[in-house]
């Protein structure tokens, strides 16, 4: 069997670096650019704090769950990526809900970086046996799924919001086209 391990690496990093590129030369404009109103963005509490829009008091999106900016987008990408290596690593980072997300365009590359470091260091000390062992009562109604599973699961998010992040771009420089919003 080959070795899923680097095979999983291999995949993030690819993923990773690819999302990384596409992010060059992010503006607040397109950062914070609500593509139709009532979008969920990333804000500032009154608190000082900055927090993602539908997160407080637990995630519950209405339906149709609302469109997000790139901001929401990459601040999920983030915070999820510190919930799992918090679950996953018993030195991951801190809860969720003490990210600090970024607050300009400027900010990102530094959140992300602080946000996927863990992730990328805990999968790479993860053994060849443990990935395939049940995660354990606390990982709850996933306690019998593998490591191997989060992974896979945490992979498909960054490449599905990343590719998400990507569209919103192409429509920012498009925007004028796009009937006024």
């Amino acid at each position: 069997m080959a070795d899923f391990g680097y095979s999983i690496i291999k995949a993030f990093d690819h993923v990773w670096g690819r999302f990384l590129d596409r992010l060059d030369g992010l503006t607040d404009g397109e950062y914070f650019w609500e593509p139709v109103p009532g979008s969920w963005s990333v804000r500032r509490a009154d608190d000082g704090r900055w927090i993602m829009d539908g997160t407080r008091g637990g995630w519950r999106a209405p339906e149709p769950a609302p469109v997000t900016t790139i901001a929401w987008r990459i601040g999920h990408i983030g915070q999820g990526l510190t919930f799992f290596a918090g679950r996953l690593f018993p030195d991951g980072p801190a809860a969720p809900d003490d990210v600090g997300f970024a607050a300009s365009a400027v900010a990102v590359s530094a959140f992300l970086r602080a946000s996927y470091q863990p992730w990328r260091e805990g999968i790479g000390a993860v053994d060849a046996p443990r990935w395939w062992q049940p995660l354990g009562p606390a990982s709850g109604p996933y306690a019998q799924d593998s490591p191997a599973d989060l992974a896979l699961h945490v992979l498909d998010e960054l490449t599905h919001h990343a590719a998400e992040v990507s569209l919103l771009r192409d429509l920012y420089l498009r925007k004028d086209q796009l009937g006024g919003q």
